[in-house]
């Protein structure tokens, strides 16, 4: 399966973030859908399922690990979920393992890398 077949939601409150991560991927061709939050990306995915969702940690309302547990409940084991956050601390690793993440990036991203990254985790399909 190419990129070009592969739809992505990205959630992060940091618009910069978020273009930045769009960029990445476009250049390679994933379909984004970016949102700013939590609760937003809950919404879209219900209306939406992606291949594979990238959430921050650090948003408002709901957190990312909170819905990175939600979309686990939801949707099972299958769906790829990347954790990307400042925190690159043993507690907060263990916390979104917990969650129910299948990878974890810590910021700052390596953009340069990332369509990579998201492809190694879709071709374990």
């Amino acid at each position: 399966m190419s990129p070009a077949n592969f739809n992505v939601l990205v959630a992060d409150d940091d618009p910069t973030v978020r273009l930045l991560a769009q960029a990445a991927l476009d250049g390679h061709g994933f379909s984004v859908t970016a949102v700013a939050d939590g609760a937003q990306a809950l919404a879209e995915f219900q209306r939406r399922p992606s291949d594979i969702v990238l959430l921050d940690v650090d948003m408002p309302a709901v957190d990312g690990y909170l819905v990175c547990a939600e979309l686990r409940r939801r949707i099972g084991p299958e769906l790829p979920i990347v954790l990307i956050t400042g925190h690159d601390d043993r507690e907060a690793i263990t916390t979104a393992f917990e969650a129910g993440t299948t990878d974890f990036i810590a910021k700052p991203v390596d953009w340069s890398s990332l369509a990579s990254r998201l492809l190694k985790l879709l071709s374990k399909d």
